[in-house]
C-alpha cells in the first residue's frame, strides 16, 4: 500500500472506506460529508491522506487507512494496528516536509498512539473513553415516575437562550482541560451552529431546561450522540434515559444506527447506556499536544 493525498478523484473510494468503519470514526465521515455537500470538492481547510492497496487501486477495499487533519489542528487518523509505526514512513515524510498544526488527535485509541508516536512529540494529556454503539430499534428501558413530569422535545435555534446555560456547564464540566479557559463566546457560536445542523433535545421542568442531549457529528449511517447533560439536582430521576430514547427513536425514524464515547471515569453514564442496549465497541481516546478547551 502506498500512503498519498487525496484528491477529488479518490472521494467515492474514500466514503466507501469510512462507511465501512464508520462507527469508530464517524466524526472523520461527518466532517467530509458536510465539506462535500457544501463545496463539491476538496476544500483548503482540510487535508486527508490515503493509504491505497497497490494491487486493488479502485474501488471498495481499495483504501486500507486515512488520516483527516483539519484547519483547527484536529486529527482524526483510521490507522490499522501495526507495531510502533511500521508502514507509516510514507506518512511521515508529508509532516516533515510540511509540518501541520496539530493540537489533538481522536479515535481508537491505537491509532491515536500510533499517530502520537509518529509525529514524535510529547503528549500533555490523554482522556480515555469507551466508544460505544446500538444498533435501532433500542432496548426498552423502564421509565422513572420522577421524570413523568418532564416534557422533552427537539430543541430549535429559538431554544438557544434557556440551553445556553446548559451548554456552558457541560463544557466546563466535560470539554476544556482547563475550566479557566473557557471561552463564553465560542460557546454560544457552537450552541448556535449545533442547533442549525445538528439533532439536539431538551428536557423541560416547568418551563425550565433541566437537561440535553444531542448529536455532535452525522454520518452516512452513524449518528454521534453527544453533549448530554443534566443539571445536578435533576440527575437520577431518569431524565437522561428520556432524552436518550428520543434521539434514539429519532436516528431509527431515518434509518441511522447511534455511537457515542463516554469517560471511563463516569460510571453513572456508562450504567445508563448499557441500559438502554448499548455495547462497548473499543477503546477512544483523545490525546493533546497542549491544554485548553
Amino acid at each position: 500500500m502506498i500512503w498519498q493525498r487525496a484528491g477529488l478523484a479518490d472521494l467515492p473510494d474514500l466514503e466507501k472506506f469510512l462507511i465501512r468503519k464508520e462507527v469508530e470514526c464517524v466524526g472523520f465521515s461527518a466532517w467530509l460529508k458536510e465539506k462535500i455537500t457544501s463545496t463539491p470538492h476538496l476544500r483548503n481547510d482540510f487535508i486527508v491522506f490515503i493509504k491505497r492497496n497497490k494491487d486493488h487501486p479502485a474501488g471498495d477495499f481499495s483504501i486500507g487507512e486515512a488520516v483527516l487533519i483539519t484547519e483547527q489542528g484536529l486529527v482524526y487518523p483510521v490507522i490499522e494496528n501495526r507495531p510502533a509505526a511500521h508502514g507509516l514512513h510514507e506518512l511521515y515524510h508529508y509532516f516533515s516536509q510540511f509540518p501541520p498544526r496539530i493540537n489533538s488527535v481522536i479515535g481508537l485509541a491505537r491509532s491515536v498512539d500510533l499517530f502520537c508516536n509518529l509525529v514524535r512529540r510529547p503528549v500533555s494529556t490523554r482522556v480515555d473513553y469507551h466508544l460505544m454503539s446500538l444498533e435501532p430499534p433500542a432496548n426498552d428501558a423502564p421509565v422513572s415516575p420522577l421524570a413523568r413530569d418532564v416534557r422533552v422535545r427537539r430543541a430549535t435555534l429559538k431554544d438557544v437562550a434557556p440551553l445556553y446555560d446548559l451548554q456552558r456547564r457541560y463544557e466546563i464540566e466535560e470539554v476544556c482541560l482547563d475550566p479557566s479557559q473557557f471561552n463564553e463566546t465560542a460557546c454560544y457560536a457552537h450552541l448556535k451552529d449545533s442547533l442549525r445542523k445538528e439533532v439536539i433535545y431538551l428536557a423541560e421542568r416547568n418551563g425550565r431546561a433541566v437537561a440535553k442531549s444531542g448529536t455532535n457529528a452525522c454520518g452516512y449511517r452513524v449518528w454521534q450522540i453527544g453533549g448530554v447533560f443534566t443539571r445536578p439536582e435533576a440527575r437520577g430521576q431518569g431524565i437522561g434515559t428520556l432524552l436518550m430514547r428520543a434521539i434514539i427513536d429519532h436516528a431509527a425514524r431515518n434509518d441511522k444506527a447511534t455511537c457515542l464515547f463516554v469517560k471511563k471515569t463516569n460510571p453513572a453514564a456508562i450504567a445508563l447506556y448499557k441500559k438502554l442496549g448499548y455495547e462497548t465497541v473499543d477503546g477512544f481516546r483523545i490525546s493533546y499536544f497542549k491544554n485548553g478547551c
